[in-house]
């Protein structure tokens, strides 16, 4: 039986009810598939209820058709689920190895995930990066795997790299499929697939890595050539190939290089660093002391030859700016002896050194970026050998912020938080400075905390990949809130939109473990006053929240200072807020934002409606709206 005319039918009813009733009159469309429909009417009572149900639609009185309406595409949409059936003609095969398992998952559920693997256009990221990590067993069925294979090539770069990551994350159980059907003069598709098997095997992928090289070209060689050095028994391959391979070929050999060790890699490593220091940039994730110690020289090199003489003012060109970033990744985390008396002999020439800087256009200033680098540089040592030079060289300069930030962080690392405390805790002023000297030197001391934070997912405060030697001693957060100047410039965006907060209260904010009751009541109050301070509502509010605070009784107060607002962002903070906060505090919430009337433009008329909508809903006991009813209220 062909069913096509009932499907019609119900096609036309779904488009009168989108239409309205007014236009059943004119719709020929609905008229003619009533006509087709006849012969089945005849041949099933059921189908034949549907076809009076249409006539007497068509005939219906305009004041009755919209119930008509609704009872028949009732009846059409039960009729027509009646008529679904699964099934495939033709035989079974099994699933070829490695494409993947058969997991107890619905099309239905997979539909987006794959749609966003398998298409362009915006959001596709947010879909996977969701799906990984709420539902990663997703990808390793049947019908999903070989869509990320095939996405290592997909032109958004970061979908491309996200994928790379989930098949990381999968393992082995990835391999077989990532090999198959390898094309060793292919394209980044291809090179991807070299990293992530890299990555999954190590030193094991080594026999097919060399299957493929003599093979490999374009963008797929440096991958292989890169993943070579995983394996320390290519170290001798490795040097000959550097001597024949060039451009980005011959890089990715000395990535290869920088993880080798023996003899004749260190003399290979000298030679190239003694021609070119910032060469030395390869040898970055290298913690041999060989490798600080080629570091230090090169790091040295480069600075004696900019060393400013008989006091004329040098300007750094762009090629010497370049070769000190690329210098700047050795160096970090180094630890040698070599590289612990490089930075002694910064210290003993910083006068001169931060003398010199670039041209306008580059803004590169020695001095700042020397400090900069030395912070960063214990943030990647950690403990041990750096640590104890930073306190050695604040020792010499406690007067002056230079090494402030260094010290802090290499005595929080290796001392009783106490202590730590004792010692630091003055350098946040809870009276008005007497000059810039003491704000500079909280300022050296909030960039140093800010290298700190409270990680909730293990409970703890780190230090990047470093625990503390103890966790931060609690007085810090009370200090901090007293503190008499925390800036006003909104640099940060903590909430990702909305408006700004300093430095300072960012800072703080990472600081702050939001379910201790001391912390909580320290910086609420402190969160009320700087919301009010600076207008920034929409960010405090939300800090306020997840303290387990309101921001009524300031709320209004700070969008009046604020005076142009986006509805959408009052909307996301009042839907946080429904989270924790009883009804009535909500709805008090939204009459503050009422009161002050301080939208932008474009929203402002859609603000006056919904708002005093949202308060009737809240008092009415009713759940607090998505953001799609307030949009559809324009």
């Amino acid at each position: 039986m062909n069913l096509q005319p009932l499907y019609d039918v119900k096609e036309r009813l779904e488009c009168a009810a989108i239409a309205g009733t007014g236009l059943l009159g004119e719709d020929f469309r609905l008229q003619r598939a009533a006509e087709q429909l006849k012969p089945l009417g005849a041949a099933s009572p059921v189908f034949g209820k549907i076809s009076a149900g249409l006539d007497k639609l068509l005939s219906a009185p305009a004041g009755e058709r919209a119930g008509v309406l609704l009872d028949l595409l009732a009846l059409a949409d039960a009729v027509v689920y009646t008529q679904g059936r699964t099934g495939l003609e033709g035989e079974l095969s099994p699933l070829s190895t490695g494409a993947g398992s058969c997991r107890d998952v619905s099309y239905c559920q997979l539909q987006p995930l794959l749609t966003a693997l398998t298409t362009t256009g915006g959001g596709r990221m947010e879909i996977v990066q969701s799906t990984w990590e709420n539902h990663p067993e997703f990808f390793s069925d049947f019908r999903v795997l070989p869509a990320v294979v095939a996405g290592l090539g997909d032109s958004y770069i970061e979908v491309a790299e996200l994928n790379a990551k989930i098949l990381r994350g999968l393992g082995p159980a990835a391999l077989p499929i990532l090999k198959e059907g390898f094309d060793p003069a292919g394209k980044k598709e291809m090179a991807r697939r070299v990293e992530v098997i890299s990555a999954i095997e190590g030193a094991n992928a080594n026999p097919w890595l060399l299957e493929l090289l003599p093979a490999a070209k374009k963008e797929v060689r440096p991958a292989v050539l890169a993943a070579l050095g995983e394996d320390p028994d290519n170290a001798g391959l490795l040097l000959e190939l550097s001597k024949t391979e060039r451009g980005k070929n011959r890089d990715a050999v000395l990535r290869a290089l920088a993880r080798q060790d023996g003899e004749a890699v260190q003399a290979f490593w000298a030679a190239e660093t003694g021609k070119k220091p910032e060469q030395v940039s390869f040898l970055a994730a290298s913690r041999t002391d060989w490798a600080s110690d080629l570091a230090a020289a090169a790091f040295r090199s480069l600075l004696e030859e900019a060393l400013p003489a008989d006091g004329r003012l040098v300007l750094i060109t762009s090629q010497g700016v370049s070769a000190f970033r690329s210098c700047r990744a050795a160096i970090l985390g180094k630890t040698s002896p070599a590289m612990l008396d490089c930075w002694r002999w910064v210290d003993q020439h910083f006068d001169l050194l931060k003398t010199l800087k670039s041209d306008t256009s580059l803004r590169f200033r020695l001095g700042e970026e020397l400090e900069n680098w030395l912070l960063l540089s214990l943030c990647c040592g950690g403990p041990g050998p750096l640590a104890e030079l930073c306190l050695e060289m604040w020792e010499k300069h406690r007067d002056q912020p230079q090494y402030l930030p260094h010290a802090l962080l290499a005595m929080l690392l290796t001392r009783p938080a106490a202590q730590v405390f004792d010692t630091f805790s003055p350098y946040i002023l809870t009276e008005q400075p007497e000059s810039g000297l003491e704000e500079g030197l909280q300022k050296a001391l909030m960039q140093g905390l800010g290298q700190v934070l409270w990680d909730e997912s293990v409970n703890k405060y780190q230090l990047r990949s470093f625990d503390l030697a103890e966790p931060l001693d609690p007085r810090w957060i009370k200090r901090l809130t007293c503190a008499v100047c925390p800036g006003n410039m909104e640099n940060y965006f903590p909430f990702g939109g909305g408006d700004g907060v300093s430095e300072f209260d960012w800072t703080l904010m990472r600081l702050v473990n939001p379910e201790d009751p001391e912390h909580r009541a320290c910086l609420i109050p402190y969160l009320r006053r700087r919301m009010g301070e600076t207008g920034s509502w929409y960010s405090y509010s939300h800090w306020l929240l997840r303290c387990g605070g309101s921001p009524r009784g300031m709320l209004g107060t700070a969008m009046r200072r604020r005076k142009k607002s986006y509805l959408y962002h009052l909307w996301q903070m009042l839907s946080k807020g429904a989270d924790t906060l009883p009804a009535e505090e909500l709805a008090g919430l939204c009459q503050e934002a009422l009161e002050a009337d301080c939208m932008r433009t474009e929203d402002r008329e859609l603000a006056r409606k919904v708002i005093p909508w949202t308060i009737e809903q809240l008092q009415a006991d009713k759940p607090f709206p998505e953001w799609s009813v307030w949009w559809n209220m324009r």
